[in-house]
């Protein structure tokens, strides 16, 4: 009964399977296996691992086998040549068994190629989101700091000059420490942006509260913000995180989608951290976006999320506004 639900399993899996002996050499191949490969059973029952490997991994075959060997279990990433050339990115996980009274490998390989192109485009779309953030931090100096110290440089060149006849020196100097202080005022604010105070010194649940009364008061837009459920001490990067892209989807909001109303729910719930956002804008095709790769801003908040190992879902059709949800384990 057993080997029949092996064998079910083994011909009818949709991932390729391999069975070898502790040397490499393919003692058993499932059908997936040959349609991939292009090689009948025949044919790969006749050759080692090492046949299948491109040249780059070809030598790492020996030290693979090695850690099966010793850890019982192994998963590993590897390119596999087929019989017409074409290169193909695996992910194998190995392991030992007992086939025929003999300890053999057995080794389920997956095809990744959709995923290292989606790491890809993820990597890309990482270095255009840092290059915006750049552009933004260089932008706010330019126009925002900038001008305010070229305004004091004036007032200092006045004064080291002889045409004060005219000019009450009190006033002038009053009007420096002015400038300066409205200069120091928007340094704040411009680091602010990028790691807010607030955040550190009090946590994402009274950071958040912050922001969006100080949205709210805009009248522009009504945000209802739930965090009373929210609790997370020992990781600032979740929660610096959250509140980037809480404000990247209210800032969308704001901006593009016309909504009139955002509700915020952050809670702590079975060892998670949920964030739930919706909104009732005017929303967006988001298969189209997908599929034309644009909205950084909607990719930008993904790949945040990714990089504290969390997933999330977006929600959106025309007229039916936004939905927002991430999962973080803690």
């Amino acid at each position: 009964m057993r080997d029949n639900i092996f064998n079910f399993l083994f011909e009818n899996s949709s991932d390729a399977i391999f069975l070898s002996d502790l040397h490499g050499n393919l003692i058993e191949v499932n059908k997936t296996a040959c349609d991939i490969m292009g090689y009948t059973k025949h044919e790969l029952t006749k050759m080692n691992f090492r046949d299948l490997k491109t040249p780059k991994y070809r030598q790492s075959v020996g030290e693979n086998i090695k850690r099966i060997i010793e850890n019982k279990l192994y998963t590993y990433e590897t390119e596999h040549q087929k019989k017409n050339g074409e290169i193909c990115p695996i992910e194998i996980k190995s392991r030992l068994t007992e086939y025929n009274n003999k300890t053999v490998i057995i080794s389920v390989a997956r095809n990744i190629a959709e995923r290292k192109e989606f790491e890809k485009q993820l990597l890309q779309t990482i270095i255009k989101t840092e290059e915006k953030e750049r552009k933004r931090f260089a932008a706010d100096l330019h126009d925002g700091l900038s001008p305010l110290l070229s305004t004091i440089k004036l007032y200092a060149d006045l004064l080291k000059s002889d045409d004060l006849k005219n000019t009450n020196k009190k006033q002038l100097l009053q009007d420096i420490e002015d400038i300066a202080e409205l200069a120091i005022s928007t340094a704040k604010e411009i680091a602010n942006n990028i790691t807010p105070g607030i955040l550190h010194d009090f946590g994402l649940a009274i950071a958040v509260n912050e922001f969006c009364k100080y949205v709210n008061n805009t009248k522009k837009i009504k945000i209802e913000v739930k965090t009373g459920e929210y609790l997370n001490e020992d990781n600032k990067l979740i929660d610096t995180v959250l509140y980037q892209s809480i404000k990247e989807l209210i800032n969308n909001a704001v901006k593009h989608s016309g909504a009139q109303n955002v509700k915020i729910e952050l809670k702590t719930k079975n060892k998670q951290i949920i964030l739930y956002y919706k909104d009732d804008g005017k929303g967006f095709d988001l298969a189209a976006i997908k599929e034309n790769n644009t909205g950084l801003g909607l990719k930008n908040i993904m790949n945040k999320i990714k990089t504290i190992k969390g997933t999330c879902d977006f929600y959106s059709k025309i007229g039916e506004g936004v939905r927002f949800m991430a999962v973080i384990k803690i």
